[in-house]
């Protein structure tokens, strides 16, 4: 016997509907698209040889049976698949912000998903946090969409360690053929430098630091502590010594623009976004930035 849907569930699934519909309309439907489409092909026809075509074409088959030199003519699949790696350790779950880190990726997910779905493509999504927890595997359609961000909003995992070269290897298992790859993360934690590259040389591979507006919401006096959840270091920090202050927000800055050049050198690509805020916007924003680096 099934389990009823909790009603809060419910509701707050077709919340994230209606924001979705909304950022399609702002004009991000299809706006993401893969980098890799058309990679993958399939067989349309066999015809004459003209010159000019390439010799690997050739069906010595047909051209035998018909005394004619015959080429196998493919077409580019024009649909294109996007993956949700989502992260679902502890840290992500006692995230502080002024919302659950989890229902903004709730978000993330319904957003991006409504806009690949619209543009007839498929959505599918994966949860990690030691390892591949969860894998559901893309599908077309809004229905599916649904009980994709469903099934993530009802996820009750709280695993303390995040292993994301092992969730990545596992999606390269797994998934052969090129997908727009979003790993979304509070990025505690990182894959190797080999990991990302192999899966940036076969994905198109983003990844995506979703986390409370730290650096805009940090008081300005007091001490105050900072935890690693997954890890359970602790940090006190004074936060009205001006210099201390400056220092840690330095840091920030600089821990961000190292990972933005991290994730390109590795053939992958960075994008920052506030779980506290709207995510709508700078999703737009990106997928504009995406298609003027992609000549579209």
């Amino acid at each position: 016997m099934e389990t009823p849907l909790d009603p809060r569930v419910l509701a707050t699934v077709r919340a994230l509907e209606v924001r979705a519909r909304e950022a399609v309309r702002a004009g991000l439907g299809g706006a993401w698209s893969c980098a890799r489409r058309g990679a993958g092909v399939e067989f349309a026809e066999v015809r004459d040889y003209v010159v000019g075509d390439d010799a690997r074409t050739l069906d010595w088959n047909v051209s035998a049976r018909t005394g004619r030199l015959q080429v196998k003519r493919y077409d580019e699949e024009r649909e294109q698949s996007l993956l949700l790696l989502l992260d679902g350790s502890r840290s992500t779950a006692r995230a502080a912000g002024r919302r659950p880190w989890r229902a903004a990726a709730a978000e993330l997910l319904t957003v991006l998903g409504w806009s690949a779905a619209q543009a007839g493509d498929r959505v599918g999504a994966a949860i990690f946090a030691r390892e591949l927890e969860r894998w559901f595997a893309p599908r077309p359609g809004v229905t599916a969409l649904l009980a994709l961000v469903t099934q993530w909003l009802q996820f009750a995992g709280e695993t303390a360690a995040t292993d994301l070269d092992a969730a990545l290897e596992a999606v390269l298992r797994i998934r052969g053929r090129p997908l727009l790859l979003m790993v979304v993360s509070d990025m505690q934690s990182s894959a190797s430098d080999a990991t990302l590259a192999r899966v940036a040389a076969r994905h198109d591979l983003v990844l995506v630091a979703l986390r409370a507006g730290l650096l805009a919401s940090l008081p300005t006096r007091g001490r105050w502590r900072f935890d690693d959840p997954e890890g359970g270091a602790q940090r006190v920090v004074d936060l009205g010594d001006r210099r201390v202050r400056a220092a840690l927000l330095e840091r920030m800055a600089a821990a961000k623009e190292a990972a933005a050049a991290r994730a390109t050198r590795l053939g992958a690509e960075w994008l920052e976004l506030d779980a506290d805020g709207d995510l709508g916007a700078p999703l737009l924003a990106w997928a504009r930035r995406r298609a003027l680096r992609r000549g579209r």
